[in-house]
């Protein structure tokens, strides 16, 4: 976890030792007393002579992002003060709020560690990470993702991170200007978000909305998980016209949708029954990567989190684009699977983007057929703790086979 750490002071932090040591303080000055070597109270306040005070705590810390008082080094002529060990426990528990993805209590914890001891670097490092946390999760919308953004950046101060959060802030900005008077209209598991000036919307945003509820019953049981009712809140579904898409995702005209955290997918009219079908095509095939999304986490492999999305995308015509995939990919040398478990979104090469969509496709068929679909779901699953290669392992458990090999004969049967 970057920069949530859990440091502890050296030296003496137990009740135990921390005793031990006010015992050791006191029998030196026992022994001194005795020895009429030393005239002190030691009654708090009492410092016996407006000459002596307490130790002067203005100096400023030799450490920390913040100007703070520290402590000087332990006086045995005088008690020693208890250690504070709660802005520490804060921080600890802040980190476990973090985990959890309780955003608002990890802040609040680490706004009074921080406040309480400033000298304390991590405190403020840490603090900067569930801000950043926090707008990344986007669930007080994008003002106070904007906000949590700008307070990230005054307490991260590494330049590579302040340059991706600067990036991350700008995006936020634009993503509330486009979509600043959108409509929203909840559903039981979803939330559509679009402009409710456009006409053509209208009638076949009702359509969308049953259109997914039953899609989110069906992929429930497929993937075994809903994640609404587990507790991950409703799914955000938001239409653009294919400037707004364009100008929110980068994508330009070659993605029909892109699930981020929620689904966003360029519109044009719905008024159109053969534009609608796409849509519903595209909305089914975003609705699946929220699924596995939800069920495997962010490590799930692009080349099996794309081939089950096109899978789910239209069962009734499944086998013919199945054929088509298998097709296209002809005799072309497949790609190891190595090089399909990061985000095809980066490539550069239209016609390889194309190329590996269609070898997800017919591997992901390939494996349903030979080995059945409830195991390529639970690879899905095996990612949340095995990571990218959590599916590989979960199959060569289950399976006795290396994946590879079945890469393998799903060419042989492309070659025949």
């Amino acid at each position: 976890m970057r920069a949530v750490r859990k440091d502890r002071p050296r030296g003496p932090s137990s009740r135990k030792e921390r005793g031990a040591w006010v015992v050791l303080a006191l029998l030196v000055v026992a022994i001194l007393a005795a020895a009429g070597l030393l005239a002190l109270s030691m009654m708090p306040g009492d410092w016996g002579s407006e000459e002596q005070g307490p130790p002067d705590r203005s100096e400023p810390a030799v450490n920390g992002p913040v100007p703070a008082a520290v402590a000087p080094a332990p006086d045995l002529a005088s008690e020693p003060e208890a250690f504070d060990e709660r802005p520490y426990d804060l921080n600890d528990q802040a980190i476990s709020a973090l985990e959890d993805g309780r955003f608002d209590q990890a802040v609040e914890w680490l706004e009074e560690a921080a406040a309480a001891r400033p000298d304390v670097a991590v405190f403020g490092a840490n603090l900067g990470e569930a801000y950043l946390r926090r707008a990344r999760a986007g669930e007080g919308g994008p003002d106070a993702a904007i906000d949590d953004f700008e307070a990230a950046l005054e307490w991260i101060e590494d330049a590579e991170r302040r340059a991706q959060i600067e990036g991350l802030q700008r995006r936020a900005r634009l993503l509330r200007d486009e979509e600043r008077d959108f409509v929203v209209e909840p559903t039981l598991h979803f939330t559509f978000k679009y402009d409710g000036s456009r006409g053509e919307l209208a009638s076949g945003v009702d359509r969308l909305k049953v259109l997914l509820e039953d899609t989110y019953q069906e992929f429930g049981e497929q993937f075994r998980r809903r994640p609404v009712e587990a507790g991950e809140g409703r799914i955000e579904v938001i239409l653009y016209d294919a400037e707004g898409f364009d100008s929110v995702t980068g994508l330009g005209d070659w993605a029909g949708g892109v699930f981020d955290g929620k689904i966003r997918v360029p519109v044009e009219d719905l008024r159109s029954e053969l534009r609608f079908a796409r849509v519903k095509s595209v909305l089914r095939h975003e609705t699946a990567h929220a699924f596995s999304h939800s069920i495997g986490g962010a490590a799930v492999p692009s080349w099996l989190n794309e081939g089950v999305a096109q899978w789910l995308e239209e069962p009734a015509r499944r086998e013919s684009a199945v054929e088509i995939a298998r097709a296209k990919l002809g005799a072309s040398a497949l790609f190891p699977l190595s090089r399909l478990d990061g985000n095809l979104v980066g490539w550069e090469d239209r016609a390889e983007v194309a190329r590996a969509y269609d070898q997800a496709l017919a591997l992901v068929d390939h494996l349903s057929v030979q080995y059945g679909a409830d195991l390529v779901f639970s690879m899905i699953a095996a990612c949340r703790e095995g990571g990218v290669g959590g599916a590989a392992e979960h199959f060569r458990e289950r399976t006795l086979v290396e994946l590879d090999a079945v890469l393998g004969d799903l060419a042989d049967t492309l070659y025949r």
